[in-house]
């Protein structure tokens, strides 16, 4: 296997100081201050600034340097949104070609989710890793690279791992309640997943930082 490219390597150390804080999510820089920084030409640098732009990491501003992103209401809502609804297609495939499938991951995820609550307690880290690979296997489902491929992208952007408010006083009863209800919907039908599914994305957008 090949050594990754200049253009890899800067994206990747890019992307780690983002997802780091070291680049502050709202806060500028410019393409030569991270060449220096990198010490590399301008050139692979700014192909991996072109990729993360097109990734929703940062804005190219003319003029301005490389703007980084926050996490704003819109922006969060929208990449939740495009979550549940590849989570949402997926399980209707799956509700209508593999059923048997579902009620067998419900019953796997049901134990697992309960097992994660009771070693969990206060640290929410595995929840979070928990609700991660929930929705990795619901989309999974869907049998579509480019959706999994989303799915990281879309969770990376998120800084899922960050986002713990809703598993602390006043949400966590809530959040506990409604991922259990969501584990053992897709064990009965399709409307009930739905319904399930959109009442904790609701608790996700309401609680996201």
């Amino acid at each position: 296997m090949g050594h990754p490219s200049l253009r890899q390597q800067a994206y990747e150390q890019i992307l780690a100081m983002i997802e780091s804080g070291e680049l502050t999510k709202g806060g500028a820089t410019s393409e030569v201050r991270l060449s220096q920084k990198l010490d590399m030409s301008r050139t692979p640098v700014r192909a991996a600034l072109q990729q993360l732009e097109w990734e929703g990491y940062l804005r190219i501003v003319s003029k301005h340097g490389v703007l980084v992103l926050d996490s704003s209401s819109q922006r969060v809502g929208d990449l939740l949104d495009q979550i549940a609804a590849m989570a949402l297609f997926s399980v209707s495939v799956a509700f209508a070609t593999r059923p048997g499938e579902l009620r067998d991951l419900s019953r796997e995820l049901t134990e697992a989710f309960q097992t994660v609550r009771d070693a969990s307690v206060p640290d929410t880290s595995e929840l979070l890793t928990f609700e991660y690979d929930l929705f990795r296997r619901l989309i999974l489902l869907g049998n579509n690279n480019e959706m999994a491929k989303t799915y990281q992208s879309s969770i990376s952007r998120l800084f899922w791992h960050r986002n713990d408010g809703r598993w602390f006083a006043p949400y966590r009863t809530q959040t506990d309640e409604q991922v259990g209800v969501l584990i053992r919907s897709f064990g009965l039908d399709a409307e009930a997943y739905r319904n399930a599914l959109f009442d904790y994305l609701r608790t996700l957008k309401m609680t996201w930082r």
